[in-house]
């Protein structure tokens, strides 16, 4: 897929490149044939018979210009054969005009040289090297024609040796660049593939405004990958009699109604630029404060849990009116001290965090009946001044060798 989009990108850039070439080409003749009118009509410089052949030519020349246009250009038709039978045409009526005007040693050889340099807009090196042989041939052509006509000056064949060389130089110094410029873009489109992976993975954790920081911060690889220990506000979230719910229901339904409820719940986790450590099966866990610092943690962590609240309520009237399953869930919120960073092995590897606070706000939830927000008094502390409590007293917990204090989010009032 990755070659197939390279290939179709310098396909598009060629094309692009041989709409240049032909507006070019429209208007040099242009120019070309004004100048050849004035050259004859008022300056009176030119043999009629020249005039007459050199006229000829142009108009032909351009008529071909105009097919070309209309076919690329207008219609959007274009085939990659298309710029070597135009490179083609260009050196053959290009010679001819050189021959008619008798012009063997004028300045309308360094035409030639014009060509091989315009051809690089097609951004194909063959395309480049082919006009550059045409062109080289095509003077050829000019320096042998010039032999027997007395009306012409004939060139040296060090001289033409000289221009037949240049041209094969130019032709080689212009695909270099050429080549170099392809492996630019290929260098930038490989980023650009990397970074688009890169953000997909990340956008599994975190919004795309968290992604977009990760990644354009100097050591945003590093971020994800390194272990550290860090202070968070952990949100953890999970369904009430999920299990005998389950239990009751055909796979397809569940697994609907789960897609439904968590695409709600993560919309509003990366709206508060929370990062989503893992799905445990109806369960949710969420961190703030990692991989960046967040100062207001604690506070976007009750109120993501309470948005979630309201958007399950109106999930499940929606639920409801369907005549479906609705949810009950239980949010716990506490903060500390974690280990975060990638764990598991080289081929798959997963955020997550771990210590005492991630194991205390899993049970804290725990305690939460559904609809409620179950807040501990370090959370508490911290964001008093932006929402109301109320103290539901000690509560013991498994692995605690003390009761904690456990508050409850007044969800209409803060």
């Amino acid at each position: 897929m990755k070659k197939e989009k390279i290939d179709g990108l310098f396909a598009e850039e060629e094309k692009a490149g041989e709409q240049k070439v032909n507006i070019i080409r429209l208007a040099a003749i242009a120019v070309f044939f004004a100048d050849e009118m004035f050259n004859y009509y008022f300056l009176g410089v030119v043999d009629p018979a020249i005039h007459l052949r050199t006229v000829w030519t142009l108009i032909a020349w351009e008529a071909f210009a105009l097919a070309a246009w209309g076919h690329v250009n207008y219609k959007g038709s274009y085939a990659r054969w298309m710029k070597y039978a135009s490179t083609s045409v260009d050196v053959v009526f290009l010679t001819f005009i050189i021959i008619a005007l008798e012009a063997n040693s004028g300045p309308l050889i360094s035409l030639y040289y014009l060509l091989i340099a315009h051809s690089a807009l097609r951004y194909s090196r063959r395309a480049i090297f082919a006009v550059t042989g045409l062109s080289a041939a095509g003077y050829a052509l000019v320096w042998w024609s010039s032999f027997g006509n007395p009306h012409i000056a004939p060139v040296s064949t060090y001289a033409a040796g000289i221009h037949i060389l240049a041209m094969l130089v130019m032709g080689v110094i212009v695909g270099y660049v050429v080549k170099k410029m392809r492996k630019l873009v290929l260098k930038f489109a490989d980023s650009l593939v990397r970074r688009e992976l890169a953000e997909n993975a990340l956008l599994r954790y975190v919004s795309h405004q968290v992604a977009r920081k990760i990644l354009d911060s100097p050591d945003g690889g590093a971020i994800m990958r390194e272990g550290r220990r860090t202070h968070v506000a952990i949100l953890f979230s999970d369904i009430r009699g999920f299990t005998p719910m389950a239990e009751t229901m055909q796979p397809e339904a569940l697994l609907k109604l789960l897609n439904g409820y968590f695409r709600r719940m993560v919309d509003i986790v990366f709206k508060h630029n929370g990062t989503l450590d893992k799905f445990v099966g109806d369960a949710l866990i969420v961190v703030f404060n990692d991989p960046f610092d967040q100062p207001d943690a604690e506070k976007r962590a009750v109120l993501c849990a309470s948005e979630m609240q309201k958007e399950i309520e109106v999930f499940n009237k929606e639920q409801a009116a369907a005549g479906g399953r609705t949810l009950g869930v239980g949010i716990g919120v506490h903060c500390g001290q974690v280990v975060a960073g990638n764990v598991g092995s080289e081929s798959r590897m997963d955020y997550t965090v771990m210590g005492d606070t991630v194991n205390f706000t899993s049970r804290l939830q725990g305690k939460a009946p559904a609809g409620a927000v179950y807040v501990s008094s370090a959370v508490m502390e911290k964001t008093r001044a932006d929402f109301s409590y109320r103290s539901l007293g000690a509560m013991t917990f498994k692995g605690c060798s003390e009761p904690a204090e456990v508050h409850a989010l007044n969800r209409t009032g803060a």
